[in-house]
């Protein structure tokens, strides 16, 4: 059997760039504005590589994105227009290669599910001291609204490392979430990275009644975040970038030292790092990573969704034990 190798894509959103919305400094390193919304049309480009280089992995879709309405009955500063576009194109050219689930309701303030309201907290913080009579209700709610946005989702992401002080409970709270809102036995999430250890793979992290909860792990670093923070975008240094991950000639880089030490190459990146800070420098990179996986390593390696991943991990849970932190 090949490894399989995944790409996790966190924080995309309709045209609301979340990163805008929950960053305490508003600008760039080299002290540029972020940018707030990013359009339809770079996710179609973002399509056409996912289908060029054959990627498949997890895409997130936040569904309330910074606290500006949710993707069913609409958002603020959003035409309804570019909005259906933007959910039917994550369904037709998105969803054949990439498991998606929400990332949470909002990426930024957490959100009081009687009134719809912002707390003052942001999710990550609240999260933190919750338990799974308030996680599982905050957790069914965003994988509700992403179906009923019209997607299939039986998983979700973390915002930053949402929930990982109350792990058990939280574990408990997805699993039991996403049964509620989908009827699914089996769910995955993606909280934590394992970049430096070796034989990193997937797990399973909970069985209970009759559910099983896959985790599946990050085993890279976003290298394509240096992109927001620089004008940069010549050739030269997207190869640099792409170079990270794997080298030009298929001999060097994260994604060959992960195969080498028996791990499952899990890529990560995020939605603001492809979209470069309007100069989706990051898209280029995408594209150039995968041009060179698929020249070196197609006899070694299989893109996997997330769900294809939990698929094989509950194909034979022994071979994926839950590893120490």
């Amino acid at each position: 059997m090949k490894t399989p190798i995944s790409w996790i894509i966190d924080d995309p959103a309709p045209i609301i760039s979340v990163y805008h919305e929950h960053s305490r400094k508003g600008h760039t390193e080299d002290g540029r504005p972020l940018i707030p919304t990013y359009p339809n049309e770079k996710l179609f480009e973002f399509c056409d590589i996912i289908e060029r280089r054959g990627i498949k992995g997890k895409f997130s879709v936040v569904p309330m994105p910074g606290n500006k309405g949710d993707i069913v009955n609409g958002l603020d500063g959003v035409d309804k227009k570019d909005l259906d576009e933007w959910l039917e194109c994550v369904k037709t050219r998105v969803m054949p290669a990439f498991s998606v689930g929400p990332e949470m309701l909002t990426h930024h303030k957490a959100v009081d599910l009687a009134t719809g309201e912002a707390l003052s907290m942001n999710e990550r913080d609240w999260a933190s001291t919750q338990d799974r009579t308030t996680l599982v209700p905050y957790i069914e709610k965003a994988v509700s609204l992403v179906n009923e946005a019209g997607l299939y989702s039986i998983g979700v992401t973390s915002p930053w490392d949402f929930g990982i002080e109350v792990e058990d409970e939280y574990e408990h709270s997805i699993s039991l979430a996403v049964e509620k809102a989908t009827g699914s036995k089996k769910a995955w999430f993606f909280l934590r990275g394992l970049r430096d250890r070796p034989k990193a793979k997937p797990w399973v992290a909970r069985e209970e009644d009759g559910r099983t909860l896959v985790s599946i792990p990050a085993t890279t670093r976003d290298y394509i975040w240096q992109t927001i923070d620089t004008l940069r975008s010549d050739d030269d240094y997207v190869n640099e970038i792409a170079d990270n991950l794997i080298t030009a000639d298929g001999k060097e880089g994260h994604i060959i030292r992960v195969l080498e030490s028996e791990g499952y190459p899990i890529l990560i990146t995020h939605w603001q790092s492809l979209m470069s800070n309007g100069l989706y420098t990051g898209l280029r990179v995408m594209d150039e990573v995968g041009r060179r996986i698929a020249e070196h390593l197609s006899d070694k390696v299989e893109w996997m969704s997330f769900e294809q991943i939990t698929d094989l991990v509950l194909s034979n849970k022994a071979e994926y034990p839950k590893p120490v932190f």
